[in-house]
């Protein structure tokens, strides 16, 4: 789909969602700090990457190995454009190389999650508007420092296969009017290592409030023989299995959007309104960290478990529909590629930085910065930032030495 139909999907599917609305101004402070930070996440993990390819295969181009490694550094034309639009107040570039990772890409995963936002706004609406009764279900499991994030997934895996398989679960969707689900997989890092798991928006019709008691212990001891046959918790071990039966799954019944769209971020990247499609934050706290957190703060080993990280969850779907579910509810299926393209039908096009100048706004980290100066609306400004800040004179030469490794 082309970036026209995806600006026409994405208006619509805003216009039909009454329960939220994404934020219309990245002029706030915290706004520009935020997006100075995803810059300098995603020059840190340019630097791993390449120095990771350096060294495990260095006759090869990093970028043809991690598409992260380029995007939005990587030239795609002769300029680099930098476009405003004023009802946003927002400015971004065009003519750039975008990787659309969720999972390697600071930058890529804010714009996916925020652009996915008003889909699930959208599924919420419709799940009342059809009798359906949204329920937020939480799966977790044990797993320890010593186990590899690639296995814990593995077995994840294999435990939500069996969940979802054979005459039982049949039957169990029957019997509380199951229309579907959205899956979102996060993944965190803390004391006891990797910590894979998932928040899903069910939609339940048939269930009544005396009945919820009783759907919420079956799902805990069929998800709790799930993990047994996929080797995530051993039964012999009381204590696992007493605290497994206390945190393993966490049911909220009559979800809104709010509750759903904010579970998964509550510090650096939107706030506590969003949570299924924002997973791309959680500092500091006791149960972990998002890994783009390691790009942050760089702590001894960081490195190592972000590159664990990108490897493990390559070809991982964060946000996963039900079969048809996005086609009921009037949603169209846009690839998460062409939401990372930073394009808004109302932004009008302000100036265009040459290879020269484009060489030295990245070269001296200024990406975030000239955005920043964009949002003034006066390309003027945006000239007089390269005179004084990035050290490009009027000709448009830069202050690096020639020639620019463009």
């Amino acid at each position: 789909m082309d970036s026209s139909a995806y600006r026409d999907n994405a208006t619509q599917a805003a216009q039909a969602a009454p329960l939220g609305n994404t934020a219309k101004s990245s002029t706030t402070p915290d706004a520009k700090s935020k997006r100075a930070e995803r810059y300098e996440g995603l020059a840190v993990a340019r630097f791993w990457l390449g120095k990771h390819v350096a060294r495990v295969d260095p006759d090869r181009n990093p970028g043809d190995v991690y598409r992260t490694h380029d995007c939005r550094y990587v030239r795609r034309a002769r300029t680099v454009d930098v476009h405003y639009a004023a009802q946003f107040q927002s400015s971004h570039y065009s003519n750039l190389a975008t990787c659309g990772s969720v999972w390697a890409c600071p930058l890529c995963c804010s714009l996916i999650q925020q652009r996915r936002r008003p889909e699930l706004t959208r599924l919420v609406s419709w799940s009342y508007e059809n009798d359906y009764r949204p329920a937020m279900v939480t799966f977790t499991f044990p797993h320890t420092g010593f186990d590899s994030l690639a296995h814990l997934k593995a077995a994840q895996k294999a435990a939500f296969v069996k969940l979802r398989s054979g005459n039982v679960w049949t039957l169990f969707k029957k019997r509380c009017g199951f229309g579907g689900l959205v899956r979102s997989l996060e993944v965190t890092h803390g004391k006891n290592g990797w910590h894979p798991h998932t928040h899903e928006l069910w939609l339940i019709k048939h269930l009544t409030p005396t009945q919820e008691s009783v759907f919420l212990a079956d799902l805990r001891e069929r998800w709790m023989k799930c993990c047994v046959a996929a080797g995530l918790l051993d039964p012999n071990d009381q204590a696992k299995v007493f605290h497994f039966q206390l945190h393993s799954v966490d049911v909220r019944f009559g979800a809104q959007d709010s509750d759903y769209l904010a579970k998964q971020d509550s510090s650096r990247a939107w706030g506590v309104d969003r949570e299924i499609v924002t997973s791309s934050s959680k500092a500091g706290r006791a149960k972990g960290v998002h890994p783009h957190e390691f790009l942050i703060r760089r702590e001894k080993g960081d490195a190592m478990r972000y590159l664990e990280y990108v490897h493990a969850m390559a070809g991982s779907r964060q946000l996963y529909w039900s079969p048809g579910l996005k086609k009921l509810v009037g949603v169209h299926d846009i690839e998460d590629e062409v939401l990372a393209l930073e394009t808004n039908e109302k932004a009008d096009f302000l100036g265009s930085l040459s290879a020269d100048e484009w060489a030295v706004v990245r070269h001296k980290r200024l990406r975030a910065q000239l955005l920043d100066v964009a949002e003034s609306g006066d390309w003027s400004k945006v000239q007089d930032f390269l005179i004084r800040v990035a050290g490009i004179s009027p000709d448009g030469r830069g202050a690096l030495p020639y020639p620019y490794n463009v």
